[in-house]
C-alpha cells in the first residue's frame, strides 16, 4: 500500500459508519456518498470495530455495478489505545477482518459500555442537568452501541431538551455559538474528553499491543489525527516511532497546514508513510465532509 504517490483529493482513508458509536451512516451509503463525492479510494476505519468494513467490502461490486465505477476498499479499523497515560488512536489497515483479534477489542470496549454511561450522566447531572437514560435511549435507539452514551449523544440529548434552551453551558454550542460549528464532538471534547469534567477513563490496550496486534494481521499501524492527541507536544511521537508505527495520519480535517506539514516532514524523516483522512461521522460532525482534509 504505498499512499504517498497518490492524488490525495480522491482519496479518504478515515470515515466512520453506523458500526461507530458516534457514526451516522450505513457502509452501504457511505460507498455511495464516496463514489459521489469522486473519491475513488477509501477505508471504513470504524472505533474498535471491523463489522462496518466487512459490511462495505460485501457491498463494493454491487455499488460498483450500479454506478459504473470502480472504488478501492481498504479493510480497516480505529482502535483507541494508551500510551504513557494518553489517550491516542491507532488506524489499522490491510488488515484481516474475520480475526478474532478484533471481535475482542470490540468486547472488551462493549463491556465497559453501560457502567461507564452510567457514570458519565451521573457527572453531566451534576452540572445542573436532569438529563434521563430515557432521552439518551431514544438518541440511540436502534443504533449498534445502543447502550453505549458517547459524550456526542449526551450533546444531542441536551440540545433537544427544550428546558435547556436558556443554559449557559449549552449557549456555545447553539447556533451562533462559538462551539456550534460541530456542536455534538465539540462538546464531547468540552466535557468528556481526557482531564475534562465528565471523563471517565476506559481501559483500552496499550499502544504497543495495539500496533502488533495489526501487524499480526498484515497490516499497517498509522497514529490517527496526532496533532488532536499532542497538541503542544508534538515531538512525543518521537517516543512512539521505536514501537512499530507505520505511518501518519499528516493530512487530517484536524490539521492546519503547518501541522500537516510538520508530520509529513517527521514521516518522511523516518521513513514511513503518510496518510490522508476527513474521519467524517456524519450529524456528529457536520462541517466534515468526505475527502476534505
Amino acid at each position: 500500500m504505498d499512499l504517498n504517490i497518490l492524488e490525495f483529493h480522491t482519496i479518504d482513508l478515515h470515515i466512520h459508519s453506523s458500526y461507530s458509536e458516534d457514526g451516522e451512516y450505513t457502509p452501504s451509503a457511505i460507498m455511495q456518498m464516496c463514489i459521489n463525492a469522486g473519491i475513488s479510494i477509501m477505508a471504513i476505519t470504524d472505533h474498535n470495530c471491523v463489522k462496518g468494513a466487512r459490511a462495505a467490502l460485501t457491498v463494493k461490486d454491487e455499488i460498483e455495478k450500479i454506478n459504473n465505477s470502480r472504488i478501492c476498499c481498504y479493510p480497516a479499523i480505529e482502535i483507541d489505545c494508551t500510551y504513557r497515560n494518553i489517550n491516542f488512536h491507532v488506524l489499522g489497515y490491510n488488515i484481516n477482518l474475520e480475526s478474532k483479534d478484533f471481535d475482542d477489542i470490540e468486547q472488551n470496549v462493549r463491556n465497559q459500555c453501560t457502567s461507564v454511561s452510567k457514570e458519565r450522566l451521573r457527572l453531566i447531572n451534576k452540572l445542573g442537568f436532569q438529563l434521563t437514560e430515557a432521552e439518551l435511549d431514544a438518541v440511540t435507539a436502534g443504533g449498534y452501541w445502543s447502550e453505549h452514551w458517547t459524550g456526542e449523544a449526551f450533546a444531542e440529548a441536551l440540545l433537544l431538551n427544550p428546558s435547556y434552551l436558556e443554559s449557559d453551558i449549552l449557549r456555545p454550542y447553539r447556533k451562533g455559538g462559538n462551539r456550534s460549528d460541530n456542536p455534538y464532538v465539540n462538546f464531547f471534547w468540552d466535557y468528556f474528553s481526557q482531564g475534562k469534567p465528565c471523563y471517565i477513563a476506559m481501559t483500552y490496550p496499550d499502544m504497543k499491543d495495539v500496533i502488533d496486534i495489526i501487524h499480526r494481521n498484515n497490516g499497517k499501524a498509522v497514529l490517527a489525527h496526532p496533532g488532536i492527541n499532542l497538541k503542544d507536544n508534538f515531538n512525543m511521537i518521537d517516543q512512539m516511532l521505536p514501537l512499530g508505527l507505520d505511518g501518519i495520519e499528516a493530512y487530517s480535517s484536524y490539521h492546519d497546514h503547518n501541522t500537516a506539514q510538520w508530520f509529513f516532514t517527521k514521516a518522511r524523516q523516518n521513513n514511513l508513510f503518510v496518510t490522508n483522512g476527513s474521519d467524517f461521522h456524519g450529524k456528529t460532525k457536520p462541517m466534515i465532509k468526505l475527502g476534505h482534509s
